[in-house]
C-alpha cells in the first residue's frame, strides 16, 4: 500500500475553515468542527496509509488546543514559538523591547524545513501539504520534479487566500469532503397513488422539454434529470399508463415522446438537436461515474474519471468539473450523489452549442 506523509499548517488551515463557516452555505456549522481521524480514514480509502509520524502539524499551539479534531492522537504535533527571544528583540527593536514581536510566515518556513527532512529520512509515495500559500508552490513542484505524487488538502477551494498557482497546477483535497455524513433514512415504499403521479410526472416532464428545447428528447436527458433508477421506473409506470412512447432517431439515439404526439396512431421518429444529445450524454456520465465512484470521492477523483469516460484532456476535465460544480450538479461533501436540474441542462446545452460553432 502506498506512504502518504501530510504536512498541516493548522493555523492557517483553522483560520480558513472558520472564515468558510461564515453564512449559511458553510459546511461546518457556525463553527468549525473538524475531526482528524475521518481526514486520516479518507485518505487510506483513498491515497495509502499515513501513519502518526508522518502526519505532521505545526502551529503556534500556545494560542491553539493541538486535542481539537484528535489532532494530538492521530499527527504529531510541533509546537512552533514563533515569538522572538527577548535578547533578539532588544537588539533589534530597542525602545519597543517589551513587546512580543512575531516572525513572519514562521511556521510556513519549519512545515517546509519538516517536509525536507521527511524526504531524506523516510521518503513517502504521496505528499499532501496543508497550506495555501504561494511560497508551497515552489516546494510542491519540487517534490513532483523528483517523483511524488502531490496533493493540495484545502480548508477552503473557493477561499481567496488560496494561490491561485496551487489551484491550476496541482490536485486539490478539500477537507469538507472527507468529514462523514450521516447515512440517509431509508425511503418508504411508494404508495399505489404516488406511482399513479409519478407517470403523470414523468409526462409533464417530457412534455415540458418538447415545449423548452423543441427537439425530441433523449432519454439520457430525463435519466439525467430525475436519476437512471427513478427514470427507468417512472418510464414503465408512464409506458403502462399510456402516457409515453420510447423509440430511437434515424443515428439510433434513443428518444421519448408523448402518445399524444403521434401522427395517426403513429410515432414520428425524429432526430434530436446535437448539442442536447451531447449535453445528456455528458450528463448520464456523470451518474455512471457516480454509481462506481468510492462513498467519498473528491475533486482528483472525478477529474481522473471525466477525463477517462469521456476522453478529455487534463485542462478540459478541470473546466468541466469546475463547471458542474458552479451549477450544483456536484457539491463538495456529496459527490457521489448528483443533482441535474433544468437551470444546469441549459448552461451545458448553451456550452456545447457553442464549443460547436467554435468548431
Amino acid at each position: 500500500m502506498p506512504r502518504v506523509a501530510l504536512f498541516l499548517d493548522f493555523e492557517n488551515f483553522y483560520q480558513t475553515l472558520k472564515r468558510r463557516t461564515v453564512g449559511p452555505r458553510g459546511p461546518f456549522g457556525a463553527s468549525p468542527r473538524l475531526n482528524f481521524e475521518h481526514l486520516v480514514e479518507y485518505i487510506g480509502e483513498n491515497y495509502g496509509d499515513l501513519a502518526r509520524e508522518d502526519f505532521i502539524a505545526v502551529a503556534n499551539f500556545t494560542h491553539y488546543n493541538p486535542q481539537i479534531g484528535a489532532l494530538n492522537r492521530v499527527a504529531t504535533v510541533i509546537d512552533a514559538q514563533s515569538f522572538l527571544s527577548r535578547e533578539a528583540r532588544q537588539q533589534q527593536f530597542g525602545r519597543h523591547k517589551g513587546k512580543k514581536f512575531v516572525i513572519r510566515n514562521y511556521a510556513d518556513m519549519r512545515l517546509a524545513f519538516e517536509v525536507g527532512r521527511h524526504v531524506a529520512t523516510r521518503p513517502a509515495d504521496v505528499y499532501i501539504l496543508g497550506s495555501g500559500d504561494d511560497a508551497f508552490t515552489a516546494v510542491g513542484r519540487t517534490l513532483r520534479n523528483m517523483g511524488y505524487e502531490v496533493v493540495f488538502l484545502a480548508a477552503d477551494p473557493d477561499s481567496p487566500s488560496l494561490s491561485l498557482q496551487i489551484q491550476t497546477e496541482f490536485d486539490l483535497l478539500d477537507f469538507a469532503v472527507t468529514q462523514r455524513e450521516p447515512e440517509p433514512e431509508p425511503e418508504a415504499p411508494p404508495t399505489p397513488r404516488q406511482e399513479t403521479d409519478r407517470a403523470e410526472a414523468l409526462a409533464a416532464l417530457v412534455g415540458n422539454l418538447r415545449r423548452e428545447f423543441s427537439t425530441a428528447i433523449p432519454v439520457a436527458l430525463v435519466e439525467a434529470l430525475l436519476g437512471p433508477e427513478e427514470a427507468a421506473e417512472a418510464i414503465r409506470r408512464a409506458q403502462g399508463a399510456g402516457k409515453v412512447d420510447l423509440w430511437e432517431s434515424p443515428s439510433g439515439v434513443p428518444c421519448i415522446s408523448l402518445q399524444t404526439e403521434r401522427l395517426y396512431g403513429k410515432i414520428q421518429p425524429m432526430e434530436s438537436r446535437p448539442a442536447l444529445v451531447e449535453t445528456a450524454r455528458l450528463l448520464a456520465a456523470v451518474h455512471r461515474i457516480a454509481r462506481q465512484a468510492p462513498p467519498r470521492a473528491d475533486r482528483p477523483y472525478w477529474r481522473r474519471a471525466l477525463r477517462s469516460r469521456l476522453g478529455l484532456s487534463n485542462r478540459q476535465a478541470k473546466g468541466l468539473l469546475q463547471r458542474l460544480v458552479a451549477l450544483g450538479v456536484l457539491t463538495d461533501g456529496r459527490m457521489t450523489r448528483p443533482r441535474v436540474s433544468l437551470e444546469a441542462v441549459r448552461a451545458l446545452l448553451t456550452a456545447a452549442d457553442e464549443e460547436g460553432d467554435a468548431a
